[in-house]
């Protein structure tokens, strides 16, 4: 249920909480709360094997259940560390494995323009892919396909390979499904090692192409003679093509840009920092409303906050960063010199992510310094404890 926006009365009541919040709401907390209960409430709900899975990781994320290291000092003093769940759908866990990604992604570029592009789907066709999820293969397949074509249509006597990395995110902002695939899409492009600068896109021409490739790949997937229909009243509601967005990048910085597309890509689909109120029922939050960027704040059940969440688990082994052209580990690229970010850094960012390094990061405090000595605690293997 939506509360209110930025233009009603009542939107002063939620001002404050949105950007002065004194209690920090835990997406873990609401799952402790409600996550049996749902599954009692709703028994006709198919749950996927990996939802099951997820959830319980996250339920038993740094308790001892999950099991735990110990450090001991040379006082005897012990410190005992909850394992971490490292499932995608942990607000913590899943913080640090969206880090780890971004590094990935920053490894690969090359330090020059990139820009993002967008390729969305109609309402119309989303229940295709919540339905059979080995279709939101389709998305990348016809997202690569479109780039592809243009540059060897382009660019057909210059033999220009592409460098794009795609990124595929299947909510919007209010939660709901909604899959995409988000671009991060080099100006430019090399051959023979040598870098082409382009500082134009058609994405008129993206529009179209995009739509025909994956409405004939769906056609194939689902079957003629149950799509065809759908297919041509499509063209025919869509003659410009489906919605795709690719204006020269708005970011001040790569750096900025892949931060922007990487931020929800492991975590759950919302940050806790967006819900604003619960009270152990229902839960409100806000989010920026995608065609006018105005504050949306919307009250829900604890059953429908989790359902809205749990939608967007992905499968066993699918991967949701796919590296394209030169971007692909398949390349081989003489190009070196020119990455954006050097090996000595990306091994240091690595680093960074180590469970002690990241505490005196965020802390500013060393967990292994004994608080009764001040003497460094070292690993002690736990099954003599």
């Amino acid at each position: 249920m939506i509360v209110c926006t930025e233009d009603d009365k009542d939107f002063y009541l939620y001002k404050d909480r949105i950007t002065n919040r004194k209690v920090r709401f835990s997406i873990k907390q609401i799952f402790i709360d409600h996550w049996n209960e749902f599954l009692i409430t709703f028994p006709h709900i198919s749950i996927r094997d990996v939802v099951l899975s997820s959830v319980e990781k996250l339920l038993t994320c740094k308790t001892l259940a999950a099991g735990f290291s110990v450090y001991i000092c040379d006082c005897l003093t012990k410190l005992f560390v909850c394992h971490t769940c490292k499932s995608r759908f942990c607000s913590s866990c899943g913080n640090k494995y969206n880090e780890a990604r971004s590094i990935s992604i920053f490894s690969k570029l090359f330090k020059t323009k990139h820009r993002h592009v967008v390729f969305t789907i109609p309402d119309s066709l989303r229940h295709y892919f919540r339905e059979d999820r080995n279709r939101l293969n389709l998305l990348f397949k016809a997202s690569e396909n479109t780039i592809k074509f243009y540059f060897k249509s382009k660019y057909k006597n210059k033999n220009i390979k592409p460098a794009f990395i795609s990124v595929l995110h299947t909510y919007g902002r209010s939660l709901i499904w909604n899959p995409h695939i988000h671009m991060i899409l080099l100006d430019g492009g090399l051959s023979h090692n040598d870098f082409i600068k382009i500082n134009y896109f058609n994405y008129a021409s993206f529009r179209k192409s995009f739509m025909k490739v994956l409405l004939d790949l769906l056609e194939i997937e689902i079957g003629r003679k149950e799509f065809r229909k759908i297919k041509n009243n499509l063209y025919h509601t869509y003659k410009d093509g489906f919605y795709v967005y690719a204006p020269p990048s708005k970011f001040k910085s790569v750096h900025d840009l892949i931060k922007y597309v990487c931020r929800y890509l492991a975590r759950p689909v919302m940050a806790e920092s967006r819900i604003i109120d619960y009270d152990g029922t229902y839960v409100t939050f806000w989010y920026a409303r995608h065609e006018d960027d105005k504050i949306v704040i919307e009250r829900i059940h604890a059953y429908q906050f989790i359902e809205r969440l749990i939608i967007h688990i992905p499968n066993y082994n699918m991967k949701y960063i796919r590296y394209y052209g030169a971007y692909h580990n398949s390349s081989i690229i003489n190009f070196e010199c020119a990455k954006l970010v050097s090996k000595a850094k990306i091994e240091w960012k690595k680093k960074c992510l180590r469970w002690r390094d990241m505490i005196i990061w965020h802390f500013a405090k060393d967990p292994q310094k004994c608080p009764n000595c001040g003497l460094l605690m070292v690993y002690f293997n736990s099954e003599f404890t």
